[in-house]
């Protein structure tokens, strides 16, 4: 157990728990511009997703009434090693549990994870369509770094991609 609360908890996200997930991300791709993929997602891509062999990264998990509110992971920016000390933040909530606050003690929760790893900066790519991803970030003090204009295509439009950054 990473955080309690008497309605919410946050933990180390668990191989049993990737079907929930996959349902939150699929509403996601299905619905949504929050991700940039199209195709139906697969347990196998979610295992990918929130499991790692470095021990850094990290994927959590939230529960909220007894009922899984989705996900967040830390994970790595890029591939070459001068971004070694940079990572990657990601949360993912149940449509039903947005606006409720989860996002940002799941936010805060990576923060101190990704700390205690010895981070230094951590990225946030949103869609510039998601509003309340770019608030929610804005309000943990993230600062918006970038601006890629129509590099996303989806739901028959272009896509902007906003980055977000925060200095540990």
């Amino acid at each position: 157990m990473i955080a309690e609360t008497k309605e919410l908890e946050i933990c180390w996200m668990r191989p049993e728990w990737l079907p929930q997930a996959l349902d939150v991300y699929q509403w996601y791709v299905s619905n949504s511009t929050a991700t940039f993929q199209i195709s139906p997602a697969t347990l196998k891509e979610m295992e990918q997703l929130l499991f790692f062999e470095d021990g850094r990264y990290r994927s959590f998990a939230a529960f909220s009434g007894g009922r899984f509110a989705g996900y967040g992971i830390l994970t790595r920016y890029k591939a070459r090693e001068a971004f070694n000390l940079t990572a990657e933040v990601t949360v993912y909530l149940d449509a039903s549990f947005c606006g409720k606050g989860i996002g940002r003690k799941m936010v805060d929760i990576i923060e101190a994870h990704a700390r205690d790893q010895g981070f230094h900066a951590l990225i946030a790519q949103i869609c510039g369509e998601n509003t309340s991803s770019c608030a929610l970030f804005e309000r943990s003090g993230y600062l918006q770094c970038s601006l890629y204009r129509e590099v996303g295509y989806k739901f028959d439009r272009w896509l902007d991609l906003v980055c977000y950054q925060k200095i540990l």
